[in-house]
């Protein structure tokens, strides 16, 4: 599946706010570090269905 929760309590969020899953602010490594895995394994999990916006061809 191709489906992400994430608990936003305490936090002043609301509908239709933007959330980065990495990017500019938290870089793909520091997630693949979390998760106990590579960088190449985590954006290779992505489902073709997501949409990719390349930046820096």
């Amino acid at each position: 599946m191709d489906m992400c929760m994430v608990d936003v309590t305490g936090l002043n969020v609301k509908p239709g706010d933007e959330a980065e899953v990495f990017g500019n602010n938290i870089p793909v490594e520091e997630i693949a570090q979390k998760c106990n895995t590579i960088p190449y394994e985590i954006l290779t999990s992505i489902p073709v269905r997501v949409k990719r916006v390349y930046v820096n061809e």
